[in-house]
């Protein structure tokens, strides 16, 4: 079934059940969890009648919203199979939920699941970015708030969609060179900080914590923009490396804010600007929402990997994950 199908198969099931569709849940752990940002960013922002959260899979488990039930949709996340999210799936299905899983191999999360649509990793860069969990999730979300008040965008966030990969290729040869200085510069640093706001807030946790502490070592604390000026600020000065996700749409005032800040007392400042990488080619009432998925790309297939050669660590390694119980 295509992303439209399953969304339209939710909802005239659950209107037949008497049970309208008034809410949507994001589970996951992550990358996984953090690639779910955009689209519930999305939903927060414009639907009118939806509530929307995120919880990490095992926190659905534990301390499940009592606002999730029969009129809910259960989005889940993860490539190979997490076992915490496979358990809030069925958490979820327990409760009445609509269960919707993006996987990569399929698993116990997959078969507890109603709906279940295939992605492909952004880390192997040969496949288009419109087949990354991020897109499709965006896209899912987008098709329920469609198909459930209308959207008035939606028609300019499919033409972004269409020209988002040619932004990502165009994009991936401009940060080529940043990317080496800021490899070079920050090769012996053991603590990296990463911001961003709005949009992007996810794309900046996720380079936190699944590129540079997981695939790195390296410690990285993830700052709001809008946190930034309310203690954060306080850890700034001319020595700290911090990696600055700029997006465009309505929060931007807030990253120029931070960043008026930064400049004044700060010096080792990385920045990844959407509109220089080529985010105004999508209209301006939805390229927002396409910000984080640009950049985690970018972070992901060009940062890191530059910086995992500068340091000589393989992104592969890993002293835990995989090789310990836990």
């Amino acid at each position: 079934m295509t992303i439209k199908e399953i969304v339209s198969d939710i909802l005239e099931k659950k209107k037949a059940a008497g049970t309208p569709i008034d809410s949507v849940f994001f589970v996951g752990c992550g990358g996984s969890f953090a690639a779910q940002y955009p689209a519930k960013y999305f939903l927060e922002h414009e639907s009118k009648t939806l509530k929307t959260a995120m919880y990490t899979s095992n926190e659905f488990v534990y301390a499940t919203p009592k606002a999730c039930g029969p009129s809910s949709i259960v989005i889940a996340c993860s490539m190979r199979g997490t076992a915490e999210t496979g358990e809030a799936v069925k958490r979820a299905a327990s409760l009445g939920a609509a269960t919707v899983s993006l996987y990569f191999q399929k698993s116990a999360m997959t078969e507890a699941s109603s709906y279940i649509i295939p992605y492909l990793s952004i880390a192997d860069d040969a496949n288009p970015i419109l087949t990354g969990n991020g897109c499709k999730i965006l896209a899912l979300a987008a098709e329920i708030l469609e198909q459930t008040e209308g959207y008035s965008s939606y028609t300019q966030l499919m033409d972004g969609f269409n020209v988002l990969d040619d932004i990502y290729r165009k994009a991936k040869e401009l940060s080529a060179e940043p990317a080496r200085n800021f490899a070079e510069a920050c090769r012996d640093d053991d603590l990296i900080y990463v911001m961003g706001a709005g949009p992007s807030t996810g794309a900046a946790y996720i380079f936190s914590i699944c590129n540079l502490m997981e695939m790195q070592w390296i410690h990285s604390p993830t700052v709001n923009f809008g946190e930034l000026l309310h203690g954060p600020f306080e850890t700034v000065d001319k020595n700290l490396p911090i990696v600055c996700l700029l997006s465009t749409g309505r929060t931007r005032p807030v990253d120029d804010r931070a960043m008026k800040f930064l400049r004044t007392y700060g010096q080792r400042l990385f920045v990844l600007d959407a509109e220089e990488l080529g985010l105004g080619r999508i209209d301006e009432k939805v390229n927002e929402y396409f910000c984080p998925i640009i950049f985690s790309s970018l972070l992901q297939n060009v940062y890191l990997h530059a910086i995992s050669e500068t340091r000589n660590h393989p992104i592969a390694t890993r002293r835990y994950m995989w090789k310990v119980a836990y």
